[in-house]
């Protein structure tokens, strides 16, 4: 199934020009008859897959759902009966009779019970501490899948910035020498030479930056995947549609109505509530039940005893006053956490629009006017019809925007996560929510 939970961009990689930029494949693997979209989607759901196998961060949370659950199954317990047995001697001194010493034995079972609503109150917080904490693995689930999502389409990017500044460089490298013979045989002057060579410097310094920010893009999907962060990925992938974003009020609504971490703030609260209202109870008396049998020779007593705790100096004022704290702490972290949200989600959003925006002007058409016009500086540079100057600023102009568009791509990608994450779920799948949204 396929689920895109980051990114979808318009399809604006197709080129006029037959140096157009294409994915990373792995050349000893057989060609995939299906779609860049198919085999996008296939990927990514293999590399979500083994994240979620191999991120150590997982066994953190399960090991917090198999702790509160294992809370559930102590508040459900009844405690142990408590058995007593006290042996002893007695000796019998009658006057005019020697003294006789026989067995004593005082023997009982105890019950302790619960003040009635106590127990029900324990299983209750229990409870909501469970869920709060599969809430709080499902909502890691959606958040690592985002952030997968997202370094997949950086790496992507970053590795479609390096295939360009390789062929900036490579370019330049081919004018350096074209302007040493010109300057060797006396057609160009010194000058000439010495600013291809600067371009051939500048050239290398940008393919070592995009090559820095293509190893972090690499170090942080392995991170997340669970590789060895110096391990290779091969990649492949497009940059297709994006989904369309709702309106910020509907946005809004939806982070403040589905957003996880809120679900689980709101659960803290219920528990932090159940907990005030467990530990007032608690200042009401347990019952402990149980009979008894005091045995002698030729005499066996028969009793039934019940003991309570009085309440005489400790009554739970210190325990009261901290869960009220408790209740209170949670309820501030909730609102705290509604108005970081809606900060995070609107700033998101209109990020997220800016970026859409500045892509739209990178149309196919202007992106292939650049490259025309750079083909055609290229050819008049090697006709002598034109300058260095020229061809070299033709040339700057063509990358720099070529750059600008990969870098507005990678910009689209980081606001899309961050609205994603604040919404809590993935953009596509929001659309799939809004014909049962306005039914309702």
């Amino acid at each position: 199934m396929k689920r895109n939970i980051y990114c979808r961009l318009p399809f604006l990689l197709v080129l006029a020009f037959a140096s157009a930029v294409t994915p990373a494949q792995p050349t000893n693997l057989p060609p995939d008859p299906a779609s860049p979209e198919q085999r996008d989607a296939a990927l990514l759901e293999t590399l979500v897959a083994e994240a979620w196998t191999n991120n150590p961060e997982v066994r953190l949370f399960e090991a917090a759902v198999a702790g509160a659950r294992g809370e559930l199954i102590t508040a459900k317990t009844w405690d142990n009966p408590e058995v007593s047995f006290a042996p002893g001697a007695v000796r019998t001194e009658e006057s005019g009779r020697p003294s006789r010493t026989g067995f004593h034995g005082d023997f009982g079972v105890a019950q302790t019970f619960r003040f009635p609503g106590k127990r029900a109150l324990q299983r209750a917080v229990a409870e909501k501490t469970v869920e709060s904490r599969q809430l709080a693995r499902s909502a890691f689930r959606t958040q690592i899948a985002i952030q997968v999502h997202r370094s997949f389409y950086r790496l992507l990017a970053s590795r479609q910035l390096v295939a360009l500044r390789q062929r900036h460089m490579k370019l330049a490298q081919s004018f350096l020498e074209a302007a040493r013979k010109k300057v060797e045989g006396g057609f160009a002057p010194d000058f000439e030479q010495i600013k291809a060579e600067v371009d051939v410097a500048a050239g290398m310094k940008s393919l070592r930056e995009a090559q820095a920010d293509e190893a972090v893009a690499r170090t942080a999907l392995n991170s997340l995947v669970g590789r060895q962060l110096k391990a290779p990925v091969e990649i492949v992938g497009e940059f297709s549609e994006s989904p369309s974003v709702p309106d910020e009020t509907t946005l809004l609504h939806r982070a403040l109505t589905q957003n996880p971490s809120l679900k689980i703030q709101a659960a803290e609260v219920e528990r932090a509530g159940l907990s005030l209202a467990l530990t007032r109870k608690s200042r009401l008396p347990d019952l402990t039940v149980g009979p008894s049998v005091e045995y002698r020779e030729g005499e066996q007593i028969y009793g039934l005893g019940i003991s309570l705790p009085w309440p005489l100096w400790d009554k739970k004022q210190g325990a009261i006053t901290t869960a009220t704290a408790e209740q209170q702490r949670a309820l501030a972290e909730l609102d705290t956490l509604r108005r970081d949200i809606v900060r995070e989600v609107s700033s998101a959003a209109h990020l997220l629009t800016a970026a859409r925006e500045s892509l739209a002007i990178y149309t196919p058409a202007f992106r292939a006017k650049l490259k025309a016009a750079l083909d055609n500086a290229a050819q008049s540079y090697a006709d002598g019809r034109t300058s260095l100057l020229v061809f070299l600023e033709t040339e700057r102009t063509y990358y720099d925007t070529e750059a600008g568009y990969y870098e507005t791509l990678q910009r689209l990608y980081d606001a899309q996560a961050a609205l994603e994450a604040g919404l809590g779920m993935p953009l596509n799948e929001l659309e799939k929510t809004k014909p049962s949204a306005s039914k309702n």
